[in-house]
């Protein structure tokens, strides 16, 4: 039976690759050179999933919150600088890519579906990271934060791509970990994998109510 998918979709941070431990390292690098406390991995893991800017904003909250230390606009610009720095000096130190994601996407390329990326992280980062894994060649549109006017969990990306490469929603998987995730598949009229090991601010993604939850990535291949 032919697939009635034509076009996958998948987020990247938490659904793609583990990359809470470089994401944490370089936040807690940019918060010490303003003399701000350090943020264990664990709360730095409820701050991912709408973009860098947020993920500092939360960061410089709860570190002034702990610290009394507040910074200006100015400040905070800078301290959003300096993260940008250190994560592009450490974007896959110690990121991995969570398992079967290298062998399911190479089955899923090989049996002919278009596979795309939409993430809120920052556009500049998302190439470097995808090509570090070996799995950039796999995609044929990368879209991150600053691609498009909108992110997730606006539908916009999804909009994009059926207008991109000529399909319906309906024709459309999207695969990820994250509320915004679930809500912009959803918004767009698509279908939705939820992956349960990621970044949804520690709050169980079968809540966000997915068409599919699934603990292992190459469960994928059992509904396309």
């Amino acid at each position: 039976m032919a697939s009635q998918f034509k076009l996958i979709g998948f987020d990247l941070d938490g659904t793609l690759v583990n990359s809470l431990p470089d994401l944490a390292l370089s936040v807690n690098s940019a918060l010490a050179e303003f003399n701000l406390p350090q943020a264990p991995e664990s709360l730095v893991l409820t701050w991912i999933g709408n973009g860098a800017d947020v993920l500092i904003s939360r960061g410089v909250e709860w570190a002034s919150a702990q610290s009394g230390k507040t910074l200006d606009e100015a400040e905070i610009k800078q301290l959003k600088a300096r993260f940008n720095h250190f994560y592009g000096e450490n974007l896959c130190n110690v990121s991995r890519l969570f398992p079967n994601v290298k062998e399911t996407l190479e089955k899923l390329k090989a049996q002919g579906f278009v596979l795309a990326v939409v993430t809120n992280k920052p556009t500049q980062h998302v190439q470097p990271v995808l090509k570090a894994f070996g799995i950039d060649h796999l995609f044929s549109e990368t879209l991150g934060g600053q691609s498009l006017p909108a992110i997730k969990p606006h539908p916009g990306p999804i909009y994009y791509l059926c207008g991109k490469f000529g399909f319906y929603p309906r024709q459309v998987l999207f695969v990820g970990d994250s509320r915004n995730d679930i809500l912009a598949a959803h918004a767009a009229g698509c279908p939705a994998v939820g992956m349960t090991y990621g970044y949804n601010y520690n709050i169980p993604i079968a809540e966000s109510k997915p068409d599919w939850v699934f603990d292992d990535f190459a469960e994928i291949l059992n509904i396309v």
